[in-house]
C-alpha cells in the first residue's frame, strides 16, 4: 500500500470521485476495484460521517462502524474473526465451556462481551483490550482485500458499539506494518543496490523526526537522500550490513522511508575523495606509530593519548570510539562514520584534514621532546615522499590543495 501517498493525500479534502450517490445524501456505493478501501473510508473520515460501511466479497461480509468519521467498531461474517474464536485462541476457554457461555448469553439477550463482564469473567478493561485486538484483526484482513462491493449508510451508532477510536490512516499503517515481517522486507530488497527515499511530508519534519529516533536510527535516517543505495549507506555509516539492514527495516515499519528504485548508480564523489585522503593520513599515522613503538615500546600509547587529549573538541569528535593505539592502521570505517555523524554537510567535511594535522603535529612535538630532532626529521622525510606522491598522482581538487598545504606545514616545521 502506498502509505506515503495516502498520508500526503490526508492533508487534502477529497471529492467523491469513483462513488455512486444513492438517494440519501450521506449514502453511497462503490467497489474496491474503483477506489481503494482507504480512499473510501477517508472520504467518510474527512466529512465526519456517522454510520456503517459494509464490504462484501464472494465469501465474506464485514461492517465497519464509524462515528464522526472515526472507526469505532467492526463486525465480520468470518467465524475465525469472531470474539468467541479469539477467546479459544488465547486459551481462555475450552470449546465446550465457550458453547455453554454463548448459549447463556443468547438466552439473556446480551452480547457475548457484555455477558462476560456482567458475569465477572472479565473486567471492562480486559474486554476492551480483547475487542480492540479483534477489531484490528478484522480490519487488517479487510485492508488486504483486492475486490469487493462497498456501501455506506448514515445511521446512529450506539454507545455500546464504540469500542475503539482509529482514523482510517491509523488502521492502514497498522495493517501495513502487521503484514511486513523481516523476511518480507528482505524479499523487497533482494540486493544492496536498492535506494530508499524519505516521503516529502516526512522530509519537511526531518529534524523533528531525527530527534524522536534513537541515535543509530537517526544517523542512518540522516544519510538517506533518495540517491544513496544500501551499499553506500553501509559504507558511509561505518556499520556492518546486518546492522544497517535492521535499521532500514525499522524505519520502513515506522513509515519514515520507502523503497524508491532498484538500482543505484549514484556515487558521492566528494565522499569518495574523503575516503582516499583519509587512508593517506592513516598511512602517515602508521609510519609515526611504527617509529614510536620501535623507540618507546609501550610508552608510545601515552604519546598518542596525550596528542588526542590536546585536540580541540571539534577535532576530537573525529576519533571518538576509534582505537588509535591498537590495530594499525586504525579503523577507517569508524572515522568515516564520525565524519558522517558530526559533519554530514559536505561543506564541513574538510575539517577532518585539520583534525589529522593537529593530531600529527601534537605527536611530532612530543617526539622531538622525548627522542630528539634527528629521528623526527627522518620521519618527516618519509612524510615528504607521501606528499610528493599526492602532488603527482592525485586528481586536482580543493581537497587535494588543502591536504598539500597541511603536509607543507608539517614538513616546514622541521626543515632539513
Amino acid at each position: 500500500m502506498a502509505i506515503g501517498e495516502w498520508q500526503e493525500a490526508a492533508k487534502l479534502r477529497p471529492d467523491f470521485a469513483g462513488m455512486t450517490a444513492l438517494s440519501h445524501a450521506a449514502s453511497f456505493r462503490s467497489t474496491l476495484d474503483d477506489v481503494p478501501l482507504l480512499g473510501l473510508l477517508y472520504v467518510l473520515f474527512s466529512n465526519a460521517h456517522t454510520g456503517v460501511a459494509a464490504v462484501r466479497s464472494e465469501d465474506a461480509h464485514k461492517e465497519v462502524f464509524l462515528k464522526e468519521g472515526w472507526i469505532v467498531f467492526a463486525r465480520t461474517s468470518k467465524s475465525e474473526e469472531r470474539l468467541g474464536n479469539f477467546l479459544l485462541r488465547k486459551g481462555l476457554f475450552t470449546s465446550s465451556n465457550l458453547d455453554e457461555i454463548v448459549a447463556q448469553a443468547q438466552e439473556s439477550d446480551k452480547k457475548l462481551g457484555t455477558f462476560l463482564v456482567k458475569g465477572g469473567l472479565f473486567s471492562e478493561k480486559e474486554l476492551i483490550e480483547l475487542l480492540d485486538f479483534q477489531v484490528k484483526e478484522i480490519l487488517f484482513d479487510l485492508f488486504s482485500w483486492k475486490a469487493g462491493d462497498f456501501s455506506f449508510a448514515e445511521q446512529a451508532v450506539e454507545e455500546e458499539d464504540v469500542v475503539v477510536s482509529y482514523t482510517p490512516l491509523d488502521i492502514a499503517l497498522l495493517a501495513a506494518r502487521n503484514g511486513l515481517d523481516f523476511a518480507t522486507f528482505r524479499r523487497m530488497i533482494p540486493n544492496n543496490k536498492i535506494i530508499f527515499r524519505i516521503p516529502p511530508y516526512i522530509e519537511r519534519d526531518k529534524a523533528r523526526v531525527i530527534v524522536e529516533l534513537d541515535a543509530n536510527e537517526g544517523f542512518i535516517f540522516s544519510l538517506i537522500d533518495g540517491k544513496r543505495n544500501i551499499d553506500q549507506l553501509i559504507k558511509f555509516s561505518g556499520d556492518d550490513e546486518i546492522f544497517v539492514i535492521n535499521i532500514l527495516y525499522r524505519l520502513v515499519l515506522m513509515g519514515l522511508i520507502k523503497k524508491s528504485r532498484d538500482i543505484g548508480t549514484y556515487e558521492d564523489t566528494e565522499y569518495r575523495e574523503v575516503s582516499r585522503f583519509l587512508r593517506t593520513f592513516l598511512e602517515v599515522f602508521r609510519l609515526i606509530m611504527d617509529a614510536l613503538k620501535r623507540e618507546l615500546g609501550a610508552r608510545a600509547k601515552g604519546v598518542v593519548d596525550k596528542a588526542l587529549d590536546q585536540l580541540a573538541v571539534d577535532y576530537g569528535k573525529l576519533f571518538q570510539g576509534v582505537a588509535m593505539n591498537k590495530d594499525l592502521p586504525p579503523d577507517e570505517n569508524k572515522i568515516l562514520k564520525n565524519i558522517s555523524l558530526y559533519y554530514p554537510d559536505p561543506a564541513d567535511r574538510l575539517i577532518f584534514i585539520d583534525g589529522f594535522y593537529a593530531m600529527i603535529r601534537n605527536i611530532l612535538q612530543e617526539m622531538v621532546a622525548i627522542l630528539g630532532m634527528p629521528l623526527t626529521k627522518r620521519l618527516i622525510a618519509e612524510i615528504g615522499r607521501i606528499r610528493w606522491d599526492i602532488y603527482r598522482f592525485y586528481t586536482d581538487s580543493p581537497m587535494k590543495k588543502k591536504v598539500l598545504e597541511v603536509f607543507d606545514k608539517i614538513v616546514a616545521q622541521y626543515p632539513k
